[in-house]
């Protein structure tokens, strides 16, 4: 971790200090010779503590000293941050201006405290390097950790093993007829035991599918507010409500489920009051409906209920712990129905034995082991390493024994997931675009430093220390979360070196002084400015909290503002010169708009501006003059007026992303070339628009990958969105129709470009079954429809035999068909089908020709056939599914 800090603040000293700073002062007060012998410094330093990327560090003495080397990179890179923001633009003259060389001090004293905060670092270098002296630190550790293969491997659904005589007995529970009442079933059991697991294996049971539908599933967790709960409830419930009274809301759930039967999992519960709570919202109609409530806490579970005994989840045998192991440890390649060689077989049996039979301990430890070499040298080598004794806490030391086998940089990223609440769902882009902005990536030859983080999310997912809660069409990670027991890891890890702390209490400031990123976890006062509590040092403010405000003077140095939740209110924009990436949500500016747009326009270092969930007019005036710009996107409310086009005076070249702007016509006479780059792009287009003109300034965007298209988009397919040039390049497409007309769309051949991966068709009519021509998009994998259900003649498609060759996944919604036929041969490669309000079609039973389908969500206004369902469920036991009728709608 400390090598890779020094290659940060190397690079930092090299480039900005050197290069473009001390190289103005070089003549006059000679600083130049002691900032590079500083960096040579720092780079023996490198070198000597590079080892530790391959070896355990283990001793307290190595651990400390390693430590002050950190404290040092940190001390270096605030002095040359502060030094940055400084160094006025433009420097006295020489000598010969001097006319009182004593009154201008003042404005030099910037250069004196840089040159004596210097002179203090390099002095704490020599006692650290005597420090390694003195107590013979001459190794930071013993042997080589086994090296991970180079490539990567496919991202896949959890292993589940065991759980069937317990999901049995959950369900005959769940099912039971005798007992009519409402009645709460209890898994209990320690973090690490898999009761997560085992409550959605139950869940998706075809027996508890037929009788609930859909449960309604909510996620707790230690630290909970009962109104974001109820409103969760409110809309698995689909009620459309905006009210935030919470006796109101639970009125409207009390009148939704008192004419149902239904299921609701409260998963990791941990305290009593909150089923005292949830209770009075849940009405009893003796129809035999349940709560399912996982928790590690018995008193929970006994507290809740007493129909039924909390059900106490045992740990794996040796038997299915060795089976799960296994399943994680070796790679597929090896897997045979053999299983591994008996010297390795011996080898995981006493992996096994050190994880207790937790399923976390085992799949943590498994995946370890498939990132190393497949043999008995490097497993043997592992499990040497493991020395720690019998203390009941094998789930933690295990998950840290994996933690230690990071590379420092992915050490970095793993402890940046300290940041978020426990549950958090966390949209994987902005999170792989912070640790690009906070310079946590290295740079690898031929790959961007968004494709290395990408990279590294992918890996902590393969060693099962992040979770995958929703992937993109192309199979990339959407969503993502940590277990609790992995997160109080990362926690732990990120405050011993005060990378990250997190503030669930005002008072908890006072613990933040030296912390160079805070995430706040509460909200403030009303009247309690953050800047009451500010850290000069801070790279990063987190805000999680429902309401909280901030002071951008306080924070000179911050790279990273991310508003994730709740509301953030802005004050003094004066401040956060070197800000990189800004996420803001729930905020209005509309008072305060060019004082917000002068701000972003001097922030010379800002990449990632994200106001998608903002409130505000048009900023495109400021946001255009920050060149460094890489990912603009914007708000939604912005449509509502023409985004100004930019200017042909700049130059916007890094710009890559660009969501959510209106079509204008400035935008035919701006500076439109001068933004090539962009790959993502979406813009809004209305009737009024000349549908040509909009085709001809698309031309010039050669690029463009990803383009979503709102508005009056039939016509403007009409017009002639087969003929677009770039259309070798465009794999994604987005086509979200809301204009004024009632047209139908008649899809004819040449219409779509050709080459498309994934395709969106949204709220659109069609007179024709359209899947004849969509069946020929021969590179397509993502196929999303969604109609408006407002058709009255219903519509009768056909997938015929070899067509959708790559098709993955398929999505229709709010369609109206009457009947589905589909061929054999056709979709061979249908991984996920999701047909939702659908009309009256019923399940084709030629879906069990689909041998590669793993998820079917089917949810539609009619009861179904569950013959089919179970005959299809019978061939494919290990499908995952959702089905639902009547309620879902």
């Amino acid at each position: 971790m400390a090598e890779s800090l020094l290659t940060n603040v190397l690079g930092k000293l090299t480039e900005f200090a050197v290069e473009k700073a001390v190289k103005k002062f070089q003549s006059l007060y000679g600083i130049r010779g002691e900032v590079e012998s500083l960096s040579r410094e720092l780079t023996y330093i490198q070198a000597f503590i590079k080892d530790a990327d391959r070896k355990h560090i283990v001793e307290e003495r190595q651990l400390q000293w390693v430590k002050d080397v950190i404290d040092i990179a940190y001390q270096i890179e605030d002095a040359v941050d502060i030094f940055l923001l400084e160094c006025p633009p433009k420097l006295p003259g020489f000598m010969g201006r001097l006319q009182g060389l004593v009154k201008k001090t003042t404005q030099l004293s910037f250069l004196y405290k840089f040159q004596e905060e210097i002179k203090e670092i390099q002095g704490r270098i020599r006692e650290i390097k005597q420090f390694r002296e003195t107590y013979e630190i001459n190794t930071l550790g013993g042997d080589e950790i086994p090296q991970p293969h180079p490539s990567l491997l496919p991202i896949g659904d959890p292993e589940v093993v065991g759980f069937a005589r317990d999901g049995a007995n959950l369900v005959e529970y769940l099912l039971d007829d005798e007992n009519t009442s409402l009645a709460v079933v209890s898994i209990v059991g320690p973090g690490g035991l898999g009761k997560t697991t085992l409550a959605r294996k139950v869940c998706n049971s075809i027996e508890v599918i037929k009788t609930f539908g859909e449960p309604i599933w909510i996620t707790v967790s230690q630290k909970y507010d009962l109104l974001d709960i109820l409103i969760n409830i409110e809309k698995h419930l689909n009620i459309k409500s905006t009210d935030l009274d919470a006796n109101k809301i639970a009125q409207l759930i009390w009148n939704a489920l008192k004419e149902r039967r239904y299921l609701i999992v409260l998963d990791d519960v941990w305290t009593e009051k909150l089923w005292a709570e949830i209770s009075k919202v849940l009405p009893n109609t003796e129809n035999g409906s349940r709560v399912l409530i996982t928790t590690r806490i018995a008193n929970v579970a006994k507290g809740a209920d007493t129909a039924y005994d909390p059900y106490e989840l045992p740990a794996l045998d040796d038997e299915q712990s060795l089976e799960l192991f296994l399943k994680k440890a070796v790679p597929k390649k090896h897997q045979c129905p053999g299983g591994p060689t008996d010297d390795l077989k011996s080898l995981a049996i006493k992996f096994v034995a050190k994880c207790k039979g937790l399923p976390l301990a085992l799949v943590v430890l498994g995946s370890l082991l498939s990132k190393t070499p497949y043999n008995f040298h490097a497993w043997n080598t592992l499990l040497q390493s493991m020395s720690w004794q019998d203390t009941g806490n094998e789930c933690t030391e295990i998950i840290a024994t994996s933690y230690d086998h990071l590379s420092f940089a992915k050490k970095l990223c793993f402890m940046y997931f300290a940041a978020y609440p426990e549950d958090f769902e966390i949209e994987a882009k902005p999170l792989l675009r912070m640790w690009v902005a906070e310079q946590l990536i290295p740079h690898e030859e031929r790959r961007t430093l968004e494709e290395t983080s990408e990279c590294f999310l992918e890996d902590l997912v393969q060693r099962s220390m992040v979770q995958v809660s929703k992937k993109n069409p192309d199979g990339s990670i959407k969503y993502c979360r940590v277990h609790d027991v992995l997160r109080e890891l990362a926690i732990k890890k990120a405050k011993e070196i005060n990378f990250l702390m997190v503030c669930s209490k005002p008072n908890d400031w006072e613990q933040c002084s030296k912390a160079r990123r805070v995430a706040i976890h509460y909200s403030l006062e009303l009247n309690e400015p953050i800047c009451n509590y500010a850290n000069p040092h801070v790279r990063s403010l987190l805000f999680f909290g429902d309401l909280s405000k901030l002071d951008h003077s306080k924070y000179r140095v911050l790279r990273v503002l991310g508003n994730m939740r709740g509301e953030l209110k802005l004050q003094n924009f004066k401040g956060s010169p070197h800000l990189r990436y800004l996420q803001l949500q729930t905020i209005s500016i509309k008072d305060k708009e060019r004082e917000f747009g002068e701000w972003i326009k001097k922030m010379k270092y800002l990449e990632i501006l994200d106001l998608r969930k903002s409130l505000h007019s048009d900023l495109s005036e400021w946001i255009w003059q920050a060149e460094r710009l890489k990912h603009v996107l914007l708000s939604f409310s912005l449509l509502l007026v023409p985004t100004q086009g930019p200017p042909s005076s700049v130059n916007l070249r890094n710009l890559q992303s660009l969501r959510d702007v209106r079509w204008s016509e400035s935008w035919e006479a701006s500076g439109l070339p001068n933004i090539p780059e962009v790959r993502e792009l979406c813009i809004v287009v209305d009737r009024k628009a000349p549908k040509r003109d909009v085709v001809s300034l698309l031309d010039r965007l050669k690029q463009v990958v990803n383009l979503t298209m709102r508005g009056d988009v039939i016509d403007l397919l009409i017009t002639g969105m087969g003929r677009f040039p770039f259309y070798e390049n465009l794999r994604t497409l987005v086509l979200d129709h809301n204009g004024d007309s009632d047209d139908t769309l008649v899809l004819s051949d040449g219409m779509l470009p050709p080459h498309l991966i994934e395709l969106v068709l949204g709220n659109c009519e069609f007179e024709l079954d359209p899947m004849p021509v969509l069946e020929k998009l021969v590179c397509l994998k993502f196929l999303w429809i969604r109609g408006t259900k407002s058709k009255d003649d219903s519509l009768r498609i056909e997938c015929s035999a070899g067509g959708f060759k790559q098709l993955e996944w398929l999505v229709l919604e709010h369609l109206v068909i009457d009947q589905w036929e589909i061929e054999i041969g056709a979709m061979p490669m249908l991984k996920c089908l999701r047909v939702w309000a659908c009309g009256s079609v019923a399940i084709p039973p030629e879906v069990m020709n689909l041998h590669n389908l793993q998820h079917l969500d089917w949810q539609t206004a009619v009861a179904m056939n569950y013959d089919v369902l179970s005959d299809i469920l019978e061939q494919r036991p290990h499908l995952r599914q959702r089905f639902s009728y009547d309620l879902a709608i």
